[in-house]
């Protein structure tokens, strides 16, 4: 076995692994250390991996099972009839169609290039949320299109006592559609966003099972607070969202060709960063663990 190199890349969190190989099935001690590294530092970078989604698929079921990216929108089925990948447990977040060409202009999936831009966690608005992320780099732009990471941990620790016993006990209304709502997107057809989900309720404040540490859990995708009337409780969570995401909880991945990045949603914010999007190429194939 190769030697491993874990080293920290940001202030509070993030960390780049080096001596794994994701291509092929993980030892029981590059898993070990692989979750390890999840639950210390919620973000890990493997530079040069270039996996095909089959070994991107492999190695994440190691991690846990993984969610079907088709389930609970009929229009993510109708959209994977023009991605490059059909195997339900792999998405795109690209903005090509086959994989090669750009989008239209009027094609809905654009929309969900400009939603990533909002601060969020996967799928908390599903019955069972995500674990983990992971986000192969197959075509990356000349500049723009990073992905921003935020430590919802240390940015919890570093809130006031007086603002850790006001939210200690609140539940979080999480929505699927709350997103597009808010930024007045609708489909090409003038139509709204549905989906087959309702919406989940989750604790505003959460212990992560891995670290033991309590998070914040304010993702976009937090409509509302129980209890509260929709100004006063939105207004709460655009305040902590605020403070779980100040520059000094922050790590910026520049994407490379091959990369090969996970992080853990229950201990992390992410987002995507703007691009060319009309002129360049952003390609990144994703799968989602379930956290069951």
């Amino acid at each position: 076995m190769g030697t491993l190199e874990i080293n920290q890349v940001a202030s509070t969190f993030a960390a780049e692994i080096r001596g794994i190989d994701a291509s092929s099935p993980l030892s029981a001690r590059d898993l070990d250390a692989l979750i390890g590294a999840l639950d210390r530092y919620g973000v890990v970078v493997m530079p040069d991996q270039n996996l095909t989604p089959d070994q991107q698929i492999s190695v994440s079921e190691q991690l846990g099972p993984l969610e079907n990216s088709d389930e609970g929108s009929p229009s993510f089925r109708k959209l994977r009839e023009n991605l490059q990948y059909v195997d339900g447990r792999v998405s795109e977040i690209s903005n090509l169609a086959q994989g090669k060409g750009l989008l239209e202009e009027s094609d809905v999936r654009r929309l969900f290039t400009f939603a990533n831009q909002l601060w969020h966690s996967d799928s908390t608005f599903r019955p069972i949320r995500a674990r983990y992320t992971t986000l192969s780099a197959v075509k990356v732009p000349e500049s723009g299109g990073d992905t921003e990471f935020a430590d919802v941990a240390s940015s919890y620790d570093a809130l006031s006592d007086e603002d850790k016993e006001e939210i200690k006990d609140l539940m979080g209304v999480h929505s699927p559609t709350v997103v597009m709502e808010a930024m007045g997107a609708t489909r090409p057809d003038g139509g709204g966003f549905v989906s087959e989900y309702g919406t989940q309720s989750r604790p505003i404040v959460d212990i992560h099972p891995g670290s033991g540490r309590k998070v914040l859990n304010v993702p976009s995708h937090c409509s509302h607070i129980e209890g509260m009337s929709l100004p006063e409780g939105r207004s709460l969570l655009t305040y902590l969202r605020e403070k779980a995401t100040l520059p000094e909880f922050r790590y910026r991945h520049v994407w490379s060709l091959g990369d090969f990045v996970i992080w853990d949603n229950r201990s992390t914010l992410h987002r995507a960063c703007r691009f060319k999007e009309r002129k360049e190429a952003r390609q990144l194939v994703r799968t989602v663990v379930q956290d069951a």
